[in-house]
């Protein structure tokens, strides 16, 4: 069999060009030999961003590009993939990441470039990685894709918690008090410790990506410019009854310049900047568009929950549109949902007359089941087996507490039943005199159960009412009595 470093230069390009290939796999073949690691050494990459994962790879990932700018160059496809911390397994309690100061002075620099200096103080405390998306666009000049996946808002997430459990997290997580804005918080709101201050515009529910799309002009960030393909995930809900992230980034991704693919899935129509669920037609983030038309091509929407006025507003976007495709959710009104595809289909129909045929209109009715999102088939994540034996292990030592928690409970309660039984024994035994009267003669005697025809008293030695000292007492509740009877 010929050896790898023997086959001709053509086949050896085809070879490494496979798209099945991962980063390692490449990587593995440039510490082959001089000859390989210079045909593969601007070979385009793609590379899965793993926010807020214990491993910390997005953060090992800038520091790399920092030090030497040709990595960022070769990615041409971004997939992310979200692990926020859970407060219900302390094993996903990523730790802070502390910077070099040579690192923070390059990192400042080029978010001052390109008009983010908004990122600077988020990245220097080293807590939130999805900051970084953002800043790794401004070192990606060639990228053409980018997966945004099924967002995590949120930097804990899993279950309910409180400030104090935010608080608890975060001191697990820091390795060194950096001083900056640092304040416990303790409101009404019993989960925003973290998001308040790494999260970006928590109260507004938008992230630092979205920040970025904010820009007067985002087309200056390299990652954007040159971006053809991009897919959104849907969202979890918090702070309202729906789920769903702001709809109004679908306007500001859709007129990306060179866009040709868009994928959208579960955003809705509201105002982020109201609590509740405050309607925001998408026709309000038109002011600065002033008659731009996107590039996309083949546009997918899938369980929006937007109005049929809003398909208008995103059709008027559009005027090279090849194909159309995505669902609407039934809920409970499934008899209006074919008005529903009606209002999807017809605006972007009307919109784009000689690209857009009806053979390439794939719109159909949905439900909660259909609700599940599908990760990218070429994500890559190297840790799945870590993280999977770390989880066992975490569930291993709960169940264990968890184990010897109940024992020491069920040891403590046959405790009490052992210490009643044996109460209850001495009472049922006990004299109401141990052979001493209290009234200091010697006759007594012993309980005595009567009821209320009976007369427990010595009928033939009964002595006037000052010659008679008489005491009672009740025991557990039964009519018994301790009496002494002595003539004076």
């Amino acid at each position: 069999m010929a050896s790898l470093t023997t086959l001709p230069t053509e086949l050896l390009t085809q070879i490494l060009t496979d798209q099945t290939l991962t980063t390692i796999d490449i990587c593995n073949c440039a510490l082959t030999s001089r000859r390989l690691y210079n045909l593969t050494a601007d070979r385009k990459t793609k590379y899965t961003f793993h926010i807020d994962h214990r491993s910390q790879s997005s953060w090992k990932l800038i520091t790399c590009i920092l030090s030497n700018p040709r990595i960022g160059h070769r990615i041409h496809r971004i997939i992310v993939t979200w692990h926020r911390r859970n407060p219900h397994k302390s094993k996903s309690w990523t730790p802070q990441w502390l910077w070099k100061s040579q690192e923070l002075k390059q990192i400042k620099s080029i978010c001052e470039k390109h008009g983010m200096e908004f990122l600077y103080p988020v990245i220097e405390d080293g807590f939130n990685s999805e900051a970084l998306l953002p800043f790794l666009l401004c070192l990606t000049p060639n990228l053409q894709s980018l997966d945004f996946g099924a967002v995590v808002p949120r930097m804990i997430h899993g279950g309910t918690y409180s400030a104090e459990t935010s608080v608890r997290i975060f001191k697990a997580c820091e390795r060194r008090y950096t001083g900056q804005n640092y304040k416990v918080r303790h409101n009404k709101d019993k989960s925003v410790y973290f998001d308040s201050r790494w999260g970006s515009s928590y109260r507004q529910s938008i992230l630092w990506t979205y920040s970025a799309l904010n820009l007067p002009e985002p087309n200056r960030i390299p990652g954007l410019s040159n971006l053809k393909h991009f897919r959104h995930g849907p969202s979890p809900p918090w702070q309202r009854k729906c789920m769903g992230w702001p709809a109004e980034y679908i306007v500001k991704i859709l007129l990306l310049p060179n866009l040709e693919t868009a994928s959208f899935h579960g955003a809705v129509a509201f105002d982020p900047t109201k609590p509740g669920n405050d309607y925001k037609p998408l026709s309000a983030s038109l002011e600065f568009t002033a008659g731009k038309k996107s590039s996309v091509r083949k546009l997918e929407i899938i369980n929006c929950d937007i109005e049929p006025s809003d398909y208008s507003t995103l059709a008027e976007l559009t005027g090279s549109l090849e194909a159309l495709s995505g669902s609407i959710v039934e809920y409970y009104h499934w008899w209006r949902s074919g008005n529903k595809l009606a209002h999807m289909i017809n605006p972007f129909r009307k919109s784009n007359p000689r690209t857009l045929s009806a053979n390439n209109i794939s719109v159909k009715r949905s439900n909660h089941r259909d609700l599940a999102f599908t990760s990218a088939p070429d994500v890559y994540f190297p840790f799945w087996a870590q993280d999977e034996l770390e989880d066992m292990e975490e569930r291993v030592q709960r169940s264990k507490e968890e184990k010897e928690g109940r024992e020491y409970s069920e040891s403590l309660i046959w405790k009490d039943d052992e210490n009643q039984e044996e109460n209850q024994e001495e009472e049922d035994d006990e004299y109401v005199c141990d052979h001493e009267s209290e009234c200091g003669c010697n006759d007594y005697l012993y309980n005595t159960e009567y009821s209320e025809d009976d007369d427990p008293y010595w009928t033939d030695l009964e002595g006037d009412d000052g010659d008679v000292v008489l005491r009672t007492r009740d025991i557990k509740g039964s009519k018994q009595r301790s009496h002494f009877v002595k003539l004076t």
